[in-house]
């Protein structure tokens, strides 16, 4: 690992350090450091990124605590708020980047990109998290 490397990494460890999540005000808390990463992923290294999917790991363990009814999935979630917001399947080509990955999206032949993820999250004002498959 570079040192410039190194001091990114170091820089998200000091701000959050990775360790289990045991109450809402650290979990509240680790889901705006990933919130932050996520809105800047295109530039993030990889150990920036190792970092993001650790944390959101743990974020999901602790939350997963407290499901007590079944979980939504991206893909139903993205079509109840097309639905609601009176959308279709090309209306989301912007985010999608063309219509051919938002049919193979919603046909279940491809995942969404964490690019894709996070346009969605500012298009619908949700958290990116709300568009990552458990």
């Amino acid at each position: 690992m570079s040192e410039a490397v190194d001091k990114k990494y170091l820089k998200w460890i000091k701000k959050y350090p990775l360790r289990p999540i045991r109450s809402e005000e650290e979990n509240d808390y680790a889901g705006m450091v990933c919130d932050e990463l996520l809105d800047n992923y295109d530039v993030l290294n990889d150990a920036e990124k190792d970092y993001l999917e650790v944390l959101s790991t743990l974020v999901e363990s602790f939350e997963s605590q407290w499901k007590e009814e079944e979980e939504v999935t991206p893909r139903s979630l993205l079509l109840y708020l097309m639905e609601r917001n009176g959308l279709n399947q090309t209306d989301l080509i912007p985010e999608f980047g063309s219509s051919s990955r938002a049919s193979e999206y919603f046909s279940g032949k491809r995942k969404l990109s964490m690019a894709q993820i996070q346009k969605l999250a500012n298009r619908f004002k949700l958290s990116p998290n709300a568009f990552i498959e458990k």
